[in-house]
């Protein structure tokens, strides 16, 4: 597989199958960074997408004779265009990314690149989030809930627990609400 630059290259210059090449090798960090966001009445497909749009126009702004690797370039740019949607959202339009609850503090390697401050409020937030779903889910909820965060599908969830796919979807639902109303208290 080629790097980056020499894909990020080609991409300028209109090759749309290293566009394609491109957008599959990060397809995984942007679903992981969409991941840690709820969204109440939306789907995380909308994030995803406003991800890989962020993506691509990260491909088109990075500089490549810069020090920084495009993997972190590209994971800023994701992470702010998803901040920024949710805060734009806060009209009736987009009301279901004002909704979301953002849980990136459970995810330690997102730690990549922040000031000290901000480690030590990500650190607090994090302890604070985990207190939050200690006492308010039940073991199997924060069952769940980690093994969702892990990234495993909901059949591997069911498998885990031993209920069927719908009964994981309705509990990351009854999750997503009983933690937005545990968080807004």
């Amino acid at each position: 597989m080629q790097d980056d630059t020499e894909l990020i290259l080609r991409i300028r210059q209109g090759d749309v199958q290293a566009v394609e090449m491109l957008m599959e090798k990060y397809k995984g960090l942007v679903n992981k960074l969409s991941r840690v966001f709820f969204i109440k009445g939306g789907d995380i497909e909308d994030i995803a997408q406003e991800g890989m749009i962020a993506l691509y126009n990260a491909v088109l702004t990075y500089n490549i004779q810069g020090n920084t690797a495009f993997t972190t370039y590209a994971t800023s740019c994701i992470k702010n265009r998803i901040f920024d949607c949710i805060k734009s959202s806060n009209t009736q339009k987009h009301k279901a990314l004002s909704d979301s609850v953002p849980m990136s503090v459970l995810d330690d390697k997102n730690m990549t690149g922040l000031s000290p401050e901000e480690i030590t409020i990500d650190a607090e937030e994090k302890d604070y989030l985990h207190t939050v779903i200690d006492n308010t889910l039940n073991d199997t909820e924060r069952t769940i809930l980690y093994s969702y965060f892990e990234g495993k599908s909901y059949q591997s969830i069911a498998d885990k627990i031993g209920k069927n796919t719908k009964y994981v979807d309705n509990a990351l639902q009854k999750i997503r609400k009983k933690l937005k109303s545990a968080l807004e208290k």
